[in-house]
């Protein structure tokens, strides 16, 4: 509950520009940096991606550093949620399912967002638009840095990364795929997708279910979704795609482990503490979206895309109240709920022309963009009016029988906000000559906040604001020998900031960002991917209040710099290998409190990687057999800004393995195969606390297609 004053709302929209499904049967590469499409296993690379430009672009003509999670690395990973996937890109902090409500994913040391088909999705954290699930995903692509030139909705534009979720399209063949899994703590669910062609497009239904315990003691989980599609051809020219989206997570909501109980005797670390009876923190997100695309001419294509968004979230939480101690492993405890209503319009118009003028050549898009916004959040706080003890009662992290049961607080507070972003957006791709290709954008956003905060009937807070920023970007890339392009980039973000700083309003956030690097696409035979080194600065920062919890402060600048190094290697089609790694070097630079002065970012490792080996046999004998494995490491980590505690890092190996029968597939996957205990960070109140890493778990699953 980081945000017990500001919760989540999500402003999600579609270009048909951006979704570039691949036909029903084809196969993707694991390819970071390339969407590769291949037929019996074979990889034949398309090298494109839309995230960083928003057109349809060869990525080593992109001067940003952007890598793609394919529907086959999904699948062969046993991939369930976003935070899954994301391990295995450099330089992110994903967030896990437990923790969505809590906190939102970090991209080079700063929060980034989610988006839907390549338009945002607003959330206070971002991660409440989590969809809790894959199914619907063709691949996720993650654009790092700033990329405000032309995203933005909700409080403005992406600061440190865009996390996109490219949805599975219909397939043009009658046809679909199920599955069912099962395995540890009594994980049980089912899902899959089914294709109806017919002659003017086709329908694609997707949904899943599943139930699971966890391996914290007393918490459980539920998460359900549907994904209904239909695509349109209006003419040879002209294309008309709805899709909707219904998801619902219900989770018990874990408040962490406080980080000086950490081998204490008596705490299992794995024990629940707090009021076992409380209701389960639930989001339900529910959208609809228009989308037509009309091609006026070989050189001028349309789009204009609709969306109607509307979100329920209600979060019910126990926690220690305060956070020391009140003797030993005993803490007096609180409680609180926060019911949030989020409703939003969001509407996009764009046009990509593509010209030659000489030896140049132009892909020229400009476009507008519209968000409406309401949010409504309350608040009820339990605790005694002087914050010294908690109403619950005390608790006993040694001793589960003194959990107590669950009081309702009352709802005191109520945050009330408007929001409405207007933009404009210009961006030209030029090519100049065989090697050179050149990016020049330019975005305005004029952001309107009007919010209402009140108190036990008091208005506490009460801002009319209007912000204006124009953000630029520039950068090129060139081909220094065939498959080896350098690339440099600079670009600046802005977005505005819902915090209660006092009387005065937020200030919004701005950020510089310059970044360079080599891109890599078959020089040898399979290889491809990024090295990029880059440097953000960002000003006006929220950060946590530590002294008050629920509220934030805003920091003076902070920085993040570093390396990044993300290759796949397949040089047959029966072998895949994934190598990322990260040097992180976040921190703040400037401060108006001096405590935050040099302190490193929570939650950011320095160093961090992941290496991923997939083998596919292909001979007679063994033909359908594929093996896998990974190791995933993350070093040292703060817990909480100012600099407090540090949690200590760590290697965690996980395994695959599947066999495909002919009319059906079963597979294994081993998460910590060597049943390491460690603790991550996790987010809660800005408080000192973890979560002990997964203990060694299996899961099977049996799927077909037909």
């Amino acid at each position: 509950m980081k945000y017990l004053l500001l919760s989540s709302a999500a402003a999600l929209c579609i270009a048909p520009s951006l979704a570039f499904a691949q036909d029903a049967g084809e196969r993707e590469s694991w390819a970071s940096d390339t969407i590769v499409v291949t037929g019996q296993r074979p990889s034949i690379t398309a090298p494109e991606a839309a995230t960083a430009t928003r057109t349809p672009t060869p990525i080593e003509e992109i001067p940003q550093s952007i890598q793609t999670l394919t529907r086959t690395l999904i699948e062969e990973q046993d991939l369930q949620t976003p935070a899954d996937a994301l391990v295995n890109v450099s330089g992110v902090v994903p967030v896990r399912t437990a923790e969505i409500v809590l906190q939102s994913p970090i991209v080079r040391g700063f929060e980034a967002q989610y988006f839907i088909d390549g338009l945002p999705a607003y959330g206070l954290p971002d991660s409440v638009v989590d969809p809790g699930t894959l199914i619907n995903v063709e691949r996720i692509e993650v654009a790092k840095g700033p990329t405000s030139t032309l995203y933005g909705g909700g409080t403005g534009a992406p600061i440190g990364g865009l996390i996109n979720f490219v949805s599975r399209a219909p397939g043009d063949t009658l046809g679909g795929e199920a599955y069912l899994r099962g395995g540890s703590y009594n994980t049980l669910g089912a899902g899959g997708g089914v294709d109806l062609p017919f002659a003017a497009g086709g329908v694609r239904l997707a949904g899943m279910y599943e139930t699971a315990d966890s391996y914290i003691d007393v918490v459980d989980s539920e998460r359900a979704a549907f994904f209904p599609t239909l695509a349109l051809d209006l003419g040879t020219d002209t294309r008309l795609t709805l899709r909707g989206q219904w998801t619902r997570i219900e989770q018990h909501e874990y408040a962490g482990l406080p980080a000086e109980l950490i081998g204490a005797a008596g705490v299992d670390p794995f024990t629940f503490a707090g009021a076992e009876d409380a209701p389960p923190t639930t989001i339900e997100n529910r959208m609809l979206t228009a989308e037509l695309q009309h091609d006026f001419s070989d050189t001028l294509q349309g789009v204009f895309a609709l969306r109607r968004y509307e979100s329920e979230f209600r979060e019910y939480g126990t926690f220690p109240f305060p956070a020391t101690p009140l003797a030993g492993t005993t803490y007096n405890f609180a409680s609180a709920i926060l019911p949030t209503d989020v409703e939003e319009t969001f509407a996009s118009a764009s046009l990509i022309w593509r010209t030659n003028t000489g030896p140049l050549a132009h892909q020229v898009l400009a476009g507008v963009d519209y968000d409406e916004t309401n949010y409504r959040a309350e608040l009820g706080f339990l605790t005694d009016l002087f914050f010294t003890t908690g109403l619950l009662g005390s608790i006993d992290y040694a001793d589960p029988s003194t959990n107590q049961p669950w009081v309702a607080p009352l709802a005191t507070d109520l945050q009330v906000d408007a929001l409405r972003t207007t933009a404009a957006y210009v961006q030209d791709q030029i090519s100049i000559g065989d090697r050179l290709d050149v990016t020049l954008g330019l975005r305005w956003t004029q952001l309107d906040v009007s919010d209402t905060y009140t108190s036990f009937g008091f208005t506490f807070a009460q801002n009319d604001e209007t912000y204006e920023k124009v953000t630029p970007r520039i950068g090129a890339t060139y081909e220094l020998v065939d498959g080896v392009s350098a690339f440099a980039g600079y670009s600046e973000g802005f977005q505005g900031v819902l915090v209660f700083t006092g009387v005065n309003p937020p200030e919004p956030e701005t950020s510089q960002s310059y970044e360079a690097g080599l891109k890599f696409s078959s020089p040898i035979e399979g290889l491809t991917g990024t090295i990029a080194l880059y440097e953000i600065r960002r000003q006006n920062v929220a950060t946590s209040d530590p002294l008050n919890p629920g509220f934030s402060v805003q920091t003076g600048e902070q920085r993040a710099r570093g390396l990044e190094v993300d290759l796949v290697y397949e040089p047959t089609p029966a072998l895949s290998v994934l190598a990322s790694y990260a040097y992180t070097d976040a921190e703040v630079t400037e401060d108006n409190r001096a405590v935050y002065q040099g302190d490193r970012l929570s939650r950011v490792p320095e160093h961090s990687g992941r290496l991923a080996v997939r083998y596919r046999f292909v001979g007679e004998a063994l033909s359908g057999l594929e093996i896998g494995g990974g190791v995933t490491y993350a070093g040292e980590r703060e817990l909480t800004l100012p600099n407090s505690t540090t949690v200590d890092g760590f290697a965690l190996f996980d395994a695959q393995a599947s066999y495909d029968f002919g009319p059906a597939s079963l597979s294994l996957s081993i998460v910590n195969l060597t049943d390491e205990l460690e603790y991550e960070p996790y987010q809660y109140l800005a408080r000192a606390v973890v979560i002990p890493t997964q203990p060694r778990s299996a899961y099977l699953t049996l799927r077909t297609e037909f």
